[in-house]
């Protein structure tokens, strides 16, 4: 079953999540207070999920992917880590990131 969405013009949809306005890991990391440690692809970080003494998040810098090893937190990019923080749904929190477009 195929499903409508709005369109405008030429069958565009009147909507559109760009990826490529997703704020930069580190950067975005930074802001929400996240202090890495190490050097390489993979930095710790304390976990924001859980009362956490010793670093257990693992932030991917390149992708922003994340995964604690003591609470099991996990997601792909800074779009699931501000979705999972925040309690949003997608939508908002691509609007809340700047990366949704209102065609």
């Amino acid at each position: 079953m195929r499903r409508a969405y709005p369109t405008r013009g030429l069958n565009r949809p009147a909507f559109a999540f760009r990826r490529d306005w997703l704020p930069d890991a580190v950067t975005y990391y930074r802001e929400q207070s996240l202090k890495f440690i190490g050097r390489g692809a993979w930095r710790s970080a304390l976990c924001p999920f859980h009362a956490d003494t010793t670093p257990s998040l693992r932030v991917r810098i390149e992708t922003g992917a994340f995964r604690c090893m003591v609470c099991g937190a996990h997601g792909g990019d800074v779009l699931a880590f501000h979705m999972l923080r925040h309690g949003l749904r997608f939508i908002e929190a691509a609007r809340a990131l700047g990366a949704w477009e209102d065609v």
